[in-house]
């Protein structure tokens, strides 16, 4: 039997699922997406929900044309080098078999 949490994230669509799913996470919790190569770095200039739901639809000339403006990029050792240091906390979305992940914007002081 289900439970009534399960039956409403039935009825949500995907950009509705990955807008509640997206949420901040330390990057040594996701160092095993890491290790395994799945995890995708997004530009600060995109969303994460559009990239998500461009990458669920399989949509390969946009996604293309984003790693081609290095706006997606498969995380590398430079990149778990400095979230080590900085004990980083990151943006994360999953979208399988890939974590997206997103450094949080600094916030800009007036």
């Amino acid at each position: 039997m289900k439970n009534s949490m399960d039956m409403e994230d039935e009825n949500l669509t995907p950009q509705q699922r990955f807008q509640n799913e997206l949420a901040p996470i330390s990057f040594q919790e996701l160092q095993k997406f890491f290790a395994k190569g799945m995890m995708i770095v997004v530009s600060q200039q995109l969303d994460m929900v559009d990239v998500a739901m461009k990458i669920h639809e399989d949509d390969v000339s946009v996604i293309q044309q984003w790693m081609d403006n290095e706006q997606l990029v498969r995380a590398h050792d430079e990149h778990a080098k400095q979230w080590v240091s900085e004990s980083a906390e990151l943006m994360a979305v999953t979208v399988a078999p890939w974590v997206l992940v997103q450094e949080l914007k600094s916030e800009v002081l007036s």
